[in-house]
């Protein structure tokens, strides 16, 4: 299966004005349905030793959709929810994945972060063994969608979806991590760090200063815990932009040109697989998507209109 343009028109923001931090806000704190499903908790126990909480509903379906949340969330974000609930009205299998040190119920000495391809090489063997004879489809959001890249150009982990879609996912993590110290983005950078030092301390005797940037916490914990030298040792050899030709399985790629602490164009002068299908949307933000033109099913929400497209897509090639 190689991807097809999309059945999707370009997204018109509501606030045409400020519209990368406009777009942000909005998509985040405009509030999204509840999940419409229960699902079955399950620990997934990773090969060194580490655990993660997965999630999942079994609708015995020909595809199970495997969804990632991004940094400093879990498997309850918004976008997940929307996601997850669009794919259950199609009928399809779901695991909703909690990254490392994302749940207390799933004890880890490390932490996740954009290299951590191998845990989603764990869970998509889990999903082949729990959901036989399924298509594995798998969808990552920034962060995530950083490490899924990492497996799909088989840089860190082995085993490949059958497809994957990719949400606004940082592909040079060292400019990302200046720009979220630019300007307003420093309000996103602030929420970051604190999320992740309250996550931090928690799971250990350790203190991290009070103020701080996201850089500054991946210098002073996420590489010293994952086996870095320092910050800039991790965002080199994490940083994914360089080896998007090797990508083998279909893949759906969406960002958008006012992500505001995303450079766009990283996603337009990288070389990519032509198993990649590259949406870039003039407006967005980050994960925003809220849009002027209301659907009747999905209002505004421009993200869940473009999922639509791509699960319909998937779903006609199967």
């Amino acid at each position: 299966m190689k991807p097809a343009p999309l059945n999707i028109q370009q997204m018109k923001p509501l606030i045409p004005l400020w519209t990368g931090h406009s777009q942000t806000l909005l998509g985040h704190l405009i509030s999204s349905d509840p999940f419409k499903f229960s699902t079955t908790e399950e620990i997934l126990t990773l090969p060194d030793g580490d655990q993660i909480l997965l999630k999942y509903r079994d609708q015995k379906s020909s595809i199970t959709l495997s969804l990632y949340h991004g940094l400093g969330g879990d498997s309850d974000a918004d976008y997940i929810r929307r996601s997850s609930n669009i794919a259950h009205d199609l009928g399809w299998n779901i695991v909703l994945v909690n990254h490392r040190c994302a749940s207390n119920k799933a004890p880890s000495q490390k932490t996740y972060h954009s290299g951590r391809g191998e845990d989603a090489d764990a869970v998509i063997q889990w999903s082949r063994q729990k959901f036989q004879n399924s298509k594995q489809v798998v969808l990552g959001f920034s962060m995530s969608g950083s490490i899924l890249l990492n497996l799909l150009t088989s840089r860190y982990g082995e085993h490949q979806p059958d497809a994957a879609i990719i949400v606004n996912a940082p592909l040079d993590l060292n400019r990302a991590s200046k720009l979220l110290t630019t300007g307003f983005s420093r309000i996103y950078d602030y929420r970051f760090y604190r999320i992740l030092k309250k996550l931090v301390e928690q799971k250990e005797n350790l203190k991290l200063p009070s103020i701080g940037t996201t850089r500054k916490f991946d210098d002073l914990y996420t590489s010293k815990a994952n086996g870095f030298i320092d910050a800039q040792d991790y965002y080199m050899q994490c940083s994914v932009k360089d080896y998007l030709n090797r990508i083998k399985v279909p893949t759906y790629v969406l960002s958008s040109e006012d992500d505001p602490f995303i450079d766009i164009r990283d996603y337009k002068s990288a070389q990519w697989s032509e198993k990649v299908h590259l949406h870039i949307s003039r407006y967005g933000g980050h994960m925003g998507y809220y849009s002027r033109k209301k659907d009747p099913q999905y209002g505004r929400r421009w993200l869940d209109q473009y999922l639509v497209s791509v699960f319909d897509q998937i779903q006609r090639k199967w």
